[in-house]
């Protein structure tokens, strides 16, 4: 049961996003909407397949209630509150923050660093979304949620940013929260956009696969050295794209099972890139996103790839 809530709670906020996206996009661009819709139908195929897997599923690393549970959930929460506190009180702005927190557990705290990055996601949102009871309630969710989503979506790159956004998305719609809105990208940024998130998703990916940094020490990394430089040589606009980079490297925290090619990180990259632009005026200021437009990003192309295989590897009837 633990398993198709969290298996549940991650697939249908990123269904929501997708789905916000796609009408968004309805009154912009119908070609660019139908290329959407086509990549939500490969997010399904993916959702069934996992779906299957988890049902297949007998055993869960630990029990939920015991005091492995318990220690994860409390490091989560951590996670969360100190990259808060340094994205709120320190200044940092959220990539930093965010990026230091995690490579705080990958060194510090290895056996919590997955569960302690995670929380670090609810942490870049903005000081201006909740107040700090309620950002409380929302970061002790994300501890809870990323307990039920230990045995779930394993691999796929984001998902730990689903996990932050579908705590910050349950807190708001109970306390009625709006959240905040955002301005649209010019010709320039949008373009640039797309080439920083292919450049952050292989990036992330080299360093996770090729030189075996693993994905929370990739991505934190990737985060902090865009997060002090872009704003360094671009300005305002640096800082915009720093964001996108670290967004990105969250496709690039995927496995080698997941996404075999660095030709499919190239496109989830680039599809980051677009549904980034498609959601902008959606869940503004809400921590997590990011790690979401990953995510339905990695679990689109998986998709097509499962899909293209089973056209290839289908025999040839020969008569």
């Amino acid at each position: 049961m633990r398993s198709y809530i969290g298996f549940g709670v991650l697939s249908f906020f990123t269904l929501v996003l997708y789905g916000v996206s796609l009408f968004n996009l309805y009154a912009i661009n119908v070609g660019y909407m139908l290329l959407f819709f086509v990549f939500i139908l490969f997010t399904f195929v993916t959702i069934i397949h996992e779906f299957r897997q988890t049902r297949h599923q007998h055993s869960n690393k630990y029990p939920l209630v015991s005091k492995a549970a318990l220690f994860v959930f409390v490091t989560t929460t951590l996670g969360a509150l100190l990259a808060f506190g340094f994205n709120a009180y320190l200044g940092l702005g959220g990539v930093l923050a965010s990026g230091i927190v995690g490579l705080i557990g990958a060194y510090f705290f290895k056996p919590y660093a997955v569960g302690i990055f995670c929380g670090s996601f609810l942490g870049m949102t903005s000081p201006e979304l909740f107040d700090g009871l309620t950002y409380i309630v929302a970061a002790l969710l994300v501890g809870l949620l990323f307990v039920l989503a230990q045995d779930v979506w394993n691999g796929y790159g984001g998902k730990l940013g689903t996990t932050a956004l579908s705590g910050a998305m349950i807190v708001s719609i109970v306390s009625g929260t709006d959240f905040l809105e955002t301005e649209p990208f010019t010709n320039l940024e949008a373009f640039l956009i797309v080439v920083f998130s292919i450049i952050g998703a292989l990036l992330t990916y080299i360093l996770n696969v090729r030189y075996a940094l693993g994905p929370v020490k990739a991505s934190a990394l990737v985060g902090v050295v865009f997060g002090l430089l872009l704003p360094l040589l671009m300005r305002d606009l640096g800082q915009g794209m720093a964001v996108v980079v670290f967004g990105a490297s969250f496709v690039g925290m995927s496995n080698q099972k997941t996404m075999p090619e660095e030709s499919m990180i190239i496109l989830a990259g680039l599809l980051f890139g677009l549904i980034y632009l498609a959601s902008t005026p959606y869940f503004g200021g809400a921590g997590g996103k990011l790690g979401t437009i990953a995510f339905s990003s990695v679990l689109s192309v998986y998709g097509l790839r499962r899909v293209l295989r089973l056209f290839i590897d289908r025999p040839i009837n020969r008569s």
